[in-house]
């Protein structure tokens, strides 16, 4: 079971929360991997990327509106 955070403002160690409420969770995947056949070494190292890709695509998506905000911006 995932947790809420103490708080939904920015705190210190909010991010240390996060990985303690998901702690539990991502064991049981790893679990739920291994039952499928996978290694746990090989499920873990596939969420890692799954989670590279999320941070890339929202880094792009953050530069794409910032890019889009300045053409925007220099034609008026």
């Amino acid at each position: 079971m995932i947790t809420a955070p103490k708080q939904l403002t920015p705190y210190t160690d909010k991010d240390q929360d996060c990985l303690k409420a998901m702690a539990s969770t991502f064991n049981q995947v790893l679990h739920l991997a291994e039952q499928y056949g996978w290694t746990r070494q090989e499920a873990a190292a596939a969420i890692q990327e799954l989670a590279y890709q999320h941070l890339a695509a929202e880094e792009e998506t953050r530069l794409t509106t910032i890019s889009s905000a300045v053409t925007s911006h220099a034609r008026h």
